[in-house]
């Protein structure tokens, strides 16, 4: 059970290859997406509140760091801040060169936009990606804020 949103030719090569993952789930997903939707959704809502807390924590501290800036999604559980002027700032011309340094000095892990495929030859940018979805505030805001006087305290 799924959806995706896109370019026409990119959904349609989705389309073509989820036919069968998607439109034949077995019978007891589909009783379960039923609950899902019609049961009780308190639940799901103070979930997505605790997700909005976390997500808030996390956009403001992030922008409020040299040569970080990220949007405020409305939804997912994952940032994607562009990182360009903090590795300037820390003389880093590799994202993966950040990441790791960041988590040795730090102990805030990410992903690195390499992760998710090779970049393409246009791309003069940067980015991580943050999950803010297991983790509580304080630990957000503690992490955060190591990153912050690390990228303060080793500028060039």
């Amino acid at each position: 059970l799924g959806a995706a949103i896109g370019p026409k030719d990119i959904v349609s090569e989705i389309s073509r290859i989820n036919t069968n993952d998607e439109s034949c789930s077995n019978h007891f997903v589909q009783w379960a997406a039923v609950e899902a939707l019609r049961g009780d959704q308190s639940h799901s809502k103070k979930i997505i509140d605790k997700l909005k807390k976390r997500r808030d924590a996390a956009v403001h501290k992030l922008n409020s760091m040299s040569g970080i800036k990220t949007a405020c999604p409305e939804s997912t559980f994952y940032l994607f801040p562009n990182v360009t002027g903090a590795m300037k700032l820390l003389g880093l011309t590799e994202v993966e060169s950040f990441r790791k340094l960041i988590l040795n000095e730090t102990g805030v892990s990410f992903c690195s936009r390499n992760h998710f495929g090779k970049p393409q030859d246009s791309e003069d940018q940067f980015y991580i990606r943050l999950a803010y979805s297991g983790i509580d505030i304080s630990e957000i805001n503690e992490g955060l804020e190591k990153m912050k006087a690390y990228i303060i305290n080793h500028s060039r």
